[in-house]
């Protein structure tokens, strides 16, 4: 699903977020040129800024914090093994521990990964959502990020009749009924920003995690102004045009008060009866809800996959000025969106703004200070192969260039092969795989639309860019 290419000039101009916005929808499920990644394959990373990580409890108090956390685990046998890959949870933990992310404290206010999990299960959850459940989740996510996916749950009729009986249900929803079944969602943005905070910052996503599933039902996330825009005036504007709930704020920072629709929470209450493998976890739900609250300035409706908001007229999805402001959010620090391919008002792919080597330059330096790349990337009738079926007529909406789809893919590493050429490994929140695929560059690079990186590494080119569309 592609959105129409919006633009929001008075913000762009003012914080250097984009300049177009393309869609970020429902996967084009692309499967030429995947291949399985290999799983325990050292990536060939080159991480230039690896922080010191601590594998030891040294204190009491961590201590005590895991054993009571490894003893909830190994003594629960109804989450004692996980349904994902029948694999001990309390072994999980232990593996954490190993690998550092247990004891990390990269996190908004400084809490270690121990610590939000020994809340989690110490402190009551809302709904009556099960401690230990919820627990054992966040548990398969931080040990094996990939299975985190956009796939929603179904609602039987059952429950559909108990949801319509509510008065708070919108009348659109009663009128339709089936705006429930929501069979390829648009949360490719948000499961892909999920995706990363639990791949580079464990003790973030357990406190994420933590907080929405409270009896508070909230995550309070401490942003700097500059992490918006060096502009602090620009930086106000800017939360302001996204209306995000801000409980308090000066002139360095803004506490922000992050929480899901409401719809989120029956959906988190249907997937925590009746999910199936390969859906949405009660963690899955609620993050994407609230990722996708974020983006789309509160306007998002679980139940229903359906958003509002002043940035898109498309129904579904965030846009790219969207998906740059989350990702500013979560990381706490400025991130620029640079929008690589040159689309018309038809929705056609006319051509791109740099050569492919820069755009993998830019990737590739991304990578190498440790940080992910979330992508967008598009299809054309081309690229996806339809024009190679023989009852193909070439029509205004049928042109081979006519963007058709696109979706939002992570990457997190590269190799290179011994003639110099670069295969990326990325995940895929929509591709009902619970690892790692790969991508030549040759095959990825010419579909990337946009993405997002740290200011340091495309500021330049960027301005160069953009000076270059101003005089085009």
């Amino acid at each position: 699903m592609v959105q129409q290419i919006n633009s929001f000039n008075n913000v762009n101009k003012a914080v250097s977020f984009g300049v177009q916005n393309v869609a970020s929808g429902k996967n084009s499920s692309v499967s030429s040129n995947k291949s399985p990644f290999e799983e325990g394959c050292l990536l060939p990373y080159n991480l230039a800024n690896i922080v010191p990580i601590r594998t030891k409890l040294k204190t009491q108090d961590e201590q005590n914090m895991y054993a009571k956390v490894f003893s909830a685990l190994q003594n629960n046998p109804e989450y004692s093994v996980s349904p994902m890959d029948n694999v001990s949870v309390a072994a999980k933990l232990d593996s954490l521990l190993k690998s550092g992310k247990l004891l990390s404290s990269q996190s908004n206010d400084g809490t270690t990964t121990l610590k939000n999990l020994y809340d989690i299960l110490l402190t009551p959850r809302c709904l009556g959502l099960n401690n230990v459940k919820i627990l054992a989740q966040v548990i398969d996510v931080l040990y094996e990020p990939s299975i985190i996916t956009q796939n929603f749950g179904d609602i039987s009729k059952d429950i559909k009749n108990k949801i319509l009986s509510s008065e708070d249900i919108a009348q659109s929803i009663k009128a339709n009924p089936d705006l429930m079944d929501v069979e390829g969602s648009g949360t490719c943005v948000a499961a892909s920003v999920e995706f990363h905070i639990a791949n580079k910052h464990p003790a973030e996503f357990a406190r994420w995690v933590s907080g929405l599933t409270s009896q508070r039902q909230e995550v309070e996330q401490k942003v700097r102004l500059e992490a918006l825009s060096k502009n602090i005036l620009d930086a106000i504007t800017f939360l302001d045009i996204f209306e995000a709930k801000q409980k308090n704020f000066n002139f360095d920072y803004s506490t922000l008060s992050l929480k899901p629709d409401e719809g989120a929470y029956i959906r988190a209450q249907v997937q925590d009866k009746h999910w199936d493998k390969g859906e949405r976890t009660i963690v899955d739900v609620l993050m994407q809800s609230t990722l996708m609250q974020l983006g789309s300035q509160e306007s998002y409706d679980s139940l229903t996959d359906i958003r509002g908001g002043k940035f898109s007229s498309n129904p579904q999805g965030l846009v790219e000025t969207e998906k740059t402001f989350i990702e500013s959010i979560v990381e706490n620090n400025e991130k620029m969106s640079i929008r690589y391919q040159k689309v018309d008002d038809n929705q056609n792919l006319v051509g791109w703004e740099c050569d492919f080597g820069k755009i993998e330059k830019h990737i590739i330096d991304t990578l190498n200070i440790g940080e992910d790349v979330i992508i967008g990337y598009v299809l054309t009738n081309e690229t996806s192969g339809k024009t190679k079926n023989v009852s193909y007529v070439n029509t205004p909406d049928n042109a081979p260039n006519k963007i058709i789809n696109g979706h939002e893919i992570t990457i997190v590493g590269y190799k290179t092969d011994k003639n110099g050429k670069v295969t990326f490994i990325c995940n895929d929140t929509d591709d009902d795989k619970s690892q790692l695929i790969e991508y030549s560059a040759d095959f990825l690079i010419p579909k990337i639309h946009h993405a997002a990186y740290p200011v340091s590494i495309i500021e330049d080119d960027l301005a160069l860019i953009e000076a270059q569309q101003m005089a085009a």
